[in-house]
C-alpha cells in the first residue's frame, strides 16, 4: 500500500512537472518578440527617424524587435519587400507608382510583373519623405539654375527615386539632360555628403528636410547657397505637371519664416519654391493583420515623441492621412488592413482608395 501510494505521489508529482514546463513552454512561446527588418535611406533624414522610431516604440510596447538598416537605396528596398525578402521599407510613393508600371528603375521588370510586385506593398503609415534643393558651396558661383550648365553634380543613387526626381526637376527648370548639359557622379547615400565636401562634385540637386539635415555639415566646411526654383519656371505648365504628379506635391515658403542657419537662400521675391514627395513604410501584404495592427498602433501612440526628435519632424508631417495632401489616390499605394484598423480605432478616416 505504501508501495502504491508512492507510485501515485511520484505520478502526481510527474504530471505537476510536465504541466509546469509545459506552461512555462507556451508563455516563452508568447513573450517571444517577433523578429523584423527596417530598410531605410539616410538614416538622418526622414525614412531613417521612422525606422528608429519604429523600432523604439515596438520593443517598447512589446510588440516586436526591429534592426534597422539605413543608407540603402529604396528602389532595391521595396522590391525586397514585395519579393518577400525583408519585412519593412520605406517607401516613396512614385516608386509605388513606377514598379506598378514597370516605369524607370522597374523597367527591367516589364508592366506585368512591377504591377504584382506592387500589389504586394502595404502601407502602416505616410509621410514626406524630403524636398528637393540646388545647394553648392558659394564660391562655385552657382546662383541660378542655369549655371549648372557644363558642370558636375551629385544628383543621387544609381538608379535611385531620388535621382529620377532629380533630373526631372533640372530638365523642367533648365531643358538640360544628364550628359547633354551637365554630368553627374551616382554616390550611394552614406557617401553624398563627403562627394559635395571634398569637391568631387560642383553642387548637389538632393533631397532633405526643413530644415534640411545636413546643413550644418556643409556650413562647418563653408558658406553654402541654396536657390529656388525661379517663379516662372515653377508656374510653367511642365513643373506643375512633375509636381502634382503621383507621389509629388507643390512646396513654396516664405524666406522669412525659414531657420536655415547662415544659408544664403536664391529667390527673386522671397519665397522659396520647390516640390517634396509624399512616403510611407510599407510591408507585404502577407504581414499577420495582428501584427501590422500592433505595429501601426505603436507607432500612433507616441506620435507626439517623434515629432520632438528632430526640428524638421514636425514638417515631415509624420502619421497624415489626408487624401488630398497625401494623394495616395494617384498612386494606387494601399493600408495594410491592420493599419486601417488601428487608424480608424485612434479616430482617423483612410480614405477609400487607399483601402485594400
Amino acid at each position: 500500500k505504501l508501495r502504491n501510494n508512492w507510485r501515485e505521489e511520484t505520478f502526481m508529482e510527474r504530471l505537476l512537472i510536465i504541466g509546469l514546463m509545459l506552461l512555462f513552454s507556451a508563455t516563452a512561446t508568447q513573450a517571444a518578440p517577433v523578429k523584423l527588418t527596417h530598410l531605410c535611406a539616410t538614416p538622418d533624414g526622414a525614412t531613417g527617424v521612422s525606422a528608429s522610431y519604429l523600432a523604439e516604440v515596438a520593443s517598447k510596447y512589446n510588440v516586436a524587435t526591429i534592426q534597422t538598416s539605413c543608407g540603402k537605396t529604396l528602389t532595391k528596398t521595396m522590391q525586397q519587400v514585395a519579393e518577400g525578402k525583408a519585412d519593412i521599407s520605406a517607401s516613396p510613393f512614385i516608386l509605388n507608382f513606377l514598379m506598378m508600371k514597370g516605369l524607370g528603375p522597374y523597367a527591367g521588370l516589364g508592366k506585368k510583373k512591377g504591377a504584382e510586385l506592387a500589389d504586394n506593398l502595404r502601407v502602416l503609415y505616410s509621410y514626406d519623405i524630403a524636398m528637393f534643393f540646388l545647394v553648392a558651396f558659394e564660391a562655385k558661383g552657382i546662383d541660378n539654375w542655369e549655371k549648372l550648365r557644363g558642370k558636375t553634380i551629385f544628383n543621387g543613387p544609381p538608379r535611385g527615386g531620388a535621382t529620377t526626381t532629380a533630373k526631372g526637376i533640372i530638365f523642367h527648370v533648365t531643358g538640360m539632360k544628364e550628359g547633354k548639359g551637365y554630368n553627374a557622379k551616382h554616390v550611394s547615400w552614406p557617401q553624398a555628403n563627403s562627394i559635395f565636401l571634398d569637391g568631387g562634385v560642383d553642387a548637389s540637386v538632393r533631397p532633405g528636410n526643413n530644415p534640411p539635415q545636413w546643413i550644418p555639415i556643409y556650413e562647418a566646411a563653408g558658406k553654402i547657397v541654396i536657390v529656388s526654383v525661379p517663379k516662372a519656371k515653377y508656374e510653367g505648365k511642365g513643373f506643375q505637371k512633375l509636381i502634382n504628379g503621383p507621389g509629388s506635391v507643390p512646396v513654396i515658403l516664405p524666406i522669412k519664416d525659414l531657420n536655415w542657419g547662415k544659408t544664403k537662400i536664391i529667390s527673386e521675391d522671397g519665397y522659396f519654391r520647390t516640390m517634396s514627395q509624399t512616403a510611407g513604410d510599407v510591408v507585404h501584404k502577407n504581414m499577420s493583420k495582428s501584427l501590422a495592427k500592433k505595429l501601426t498602433a505603436a507607432f500612433i501612440k507616441d506620435l507626439d515623441e517623434l515629432r520632438k526628435k528632430t526640428p524638421w519632424a514636425p514638417g515631415a508631417l509624420y502619421g497624415n492621412t489626408d487624401l488630398k495632401r497625401m494623394g495616395y489616390c494617384k498612386v494606387s499605394v494601399k493600408f495594410h488592413p491592420g493599419a486601417v484598423e488601428a487608424w480608424e480605432e485612434a479616430g482617423r478616416k483612410i480614405p477609400d482608395c487607399a483601402k485594400p
